[in-house]
């Protein structure tokens, strides 16, 4: 048991097996997030592990909240291509409007 233990240690700390439900991370359902939100369908093609969100300080750095479903953090981006190697093909860089203060940034969204 003690071998199986660690060999799954080793798998997702060396060589990150799977998704870990950080914010950022692909989810089904919110079991899959670590205490957060799995926004899924329409602009979030394979869900989205995302805490709620009033301003960008709710936010990991590199994220911001967006006014989507009440607030969301979504990765900010400067290109495309940001966001294909983030999330994949079907994952776009677009100006968003901020949840709080007015104004819009570009982050990763599906749509």
């Amino acid at each position: 048991m003690k071998g199986l233990f660690l060999g799954v240690v080793a798998c997702v700390a060396l060589l990150g097996c799977g998704d870990s439900g950080a914010v950022g991370d692909s989810c089904d359902t919110e079991a899959d997030c670590q205490g957060g939100l799995c926004i899924t369908g329409g602009s979030f093609p394979d869900g989205v592990c995302t805490p709620a969100c009033d301003t960008d300080v709710d936010c990991p750095e590199g994220f911001s909240c967006i006014s989507r479903s009440g607030g969301i953090c979504l990765p900010n981006c400067a290109e495309e291509q940001d966001c294909e190697d983030l999330r994949g093909a079907t994952w776009q860089c677009r100006e968003e409007s901020l949840q709080a203060g007015g104004g819009n940034r570009l982050v990763c969204i599906g749509d």
